[in-house]
């Protein structure tokens, strides 16, 4: 064998180590490369996730934004409809309780009404009874009239004086008291007697506004009450009043007082008739109107 110097083995050596270290660089080289090319692309990822995601936190809080925006808004309006719902159930009750007033108070009218009414009907009622009565009455007292001048048919029962005293009257009537003696016989006999009440002082009064023609006699619908009769001076039933001017004062009086002065008044209202030519019928015939009236002012003087 051929042996090698020492020599060329340092040179061999020295080659084994260069390529060696060639062989190292080389690898180090690409396993750099290839170190360096994978961080690059990380990091590239990482940006972009990062800001994709900055933006997605930017979006969501614009929504976040919007959503309080939106429940601010709502919570608003949830407070502006819950004051319209207190202000419409306040109103709501107070115009339930004026419907509720105003039916009480049309109730108590028409309670009130109902019982003035029923007050207006029982009056009327007992006036109607009261005036059946009268009626009854008067139908009585003329059918007795009828029945003595159906027994008298000629006047020989009659004073010739009283009928030459008419007569004289009846030429150029009166109802002047001392113009003939006929009124003056009629005042004394039957007027004056008829108008006789205790109250003297009225009673001149009531003969001096029947004369005038200014007296009003009317029904009183206080009936039902107790009351102080003006000319008779007793508590009893006055169913009437009287006026004795046209401005004058009322007073009560008892059907009685208002028969006496009614028939006075009849009296003097056909008189007053005869004196303005409105009786056409004979002399006679006035005659025997006048001899009723005289008998009515005696039957309402009884109480007839």
């Amino acid at each position: 064998m051929v042996e090698q110097s020492p020599l060329s083995e340092i040179v061999l050596d020295h080659r084994n180590d260069l390529s060696d270290a060639n062989s190292v660089d080389s690898a180090f080289s690409i396993d750099s490369g290839v170190v360096v090319s994978h961080d690059l692309h990380e990091y590239d990822s990482s940006s972009t996730t990062a800001e994709k995601l900055f933006y997605e936190l930017q979006r969501v809080k614009e929504d976040l934004k919007y959503k309080d925006h939106e429940i601010l808004r709502a919570n608003q309006i949830r407070e502006s409809t819950d004051r319209e719902i207190e202000d419409l159930t306040a109103s709501l009750f107070e115009s339930a309780h004026a419907m509720v007033d105003q039916a009480k108070q049309a109730q108590a009218n028409a309670e009130q009404k109902l019982k003035v009414s029923n007050q207006t009907i029982d009056a009327l009622v007992l006036e109607n009874v009261q005036l059946k009565k009268s009626i009854s009455e008067l139908k009585q007292i003329l059918s007795s009239c009828r029945t003595s001048m159906d027994m008298s048919p000629n006047h020989n029962h009659v004073d010739d004086i009283l009928l030459r005293e008419f007569t004289c009257w009846d030429e150029n009537p009166s109802t002047e008291r001392d113009a003939s003696l006929f009124i003056y016989r009629v005042y004394n006999e039957d007027i004056l007697p008829c108008l006789s009440f205790p109250n003297t002082e009225l009673s001149s009064k009531v003969l001096q506004a029947i004369e005038n023609n200014c007296v009003t006699i009317e029904v009183c619908h206080s009936t039902g009450n107790l009351k102080m009769c003006s000319l008779m001076g007793e508590v009893c039933q006055c169913d009437f009043r009287i006026r004795l001017s046209e401005d004058g004062l009322w007073y009560s009086i008892s059907r009685l007082a208002r028969n006496r002065i009614a028939s006075v008044c009849d009296f003097f209202t056909f008189v007053r008739h005869v004196q303005c030519g409105l009786v056409k019928s004979s002399t006679e015939v006035r005659f025997d109107r006048i001899l009723e009236r005289r008998k009515q002012m005696a039957f309402a003087r009884l109480g007839l």
